[in-house]
């Protein structure tokens, strides 16, 4: 597991992604809300972007830095036998005001479900007790890990 990240170094993952997204946002945006979602190593990133004109897109940052950063970000959030979050919604409203919320419970809608070693690997990684384990990830990792 990695080393657990404090509320100050979360903040700065945080100030970071959004830093770089501003960077590679189109002009005359006005929101973006930006979803990663990960069960072990399966991950989906998606992005909607919201335009000053009120038009609405699909958006995804052009490289991998900010995906990776999410990833570092899920690991460092890990506590022993609580394991992390599953998905992290992130709003960004014009120029640089962020809020993020944490889905520590159900399973992500992913349009595609993820692969059943999926959930046995997501044990592997971020270990639970059975107290913490929700009943998906469970019987996921019982019957295709």
């Amino acid at each position: 597991m990695t080393e657990p990240l404090s509320l100050e170094a979360q903040g700065e993952v945080l100030a970071g992604i959004t830093e770089r997204l501003v960077f590679d946002l189109p002009a005359g945006w006005s929101h973006l809300q930006l979803v990663y979602a990960a069960v072990g190593e399966y991950v989906a990133f998606s992005g909607l972007l919201r335009m000053e004109n009120g038009g609405l897109y699909g958006w995804v940052p052009p490289d991998d830095d900010v995906k990776e950063r999410f990833a570092a970000l899920r690991a460092g959030m890990a506590r022993p036998d609580r394991g992390t979050w599953f998905q992290a919604t992130l709003r960004l409203d014009y120029p640089d005001q962020y809020s993020v919320d944490y889905n520590r419970t159900d399973l992500p809608d992913f349009g595609t479900p993820p692969p059943a070693e999926a959930y046995a690997r997501e044990l592997e990684l971020f270990p639970r007790a059975e107290e913490h384990t929700p009943s998906w990830l469970r019987d996921g990792a019982s019957s295709g890990g």
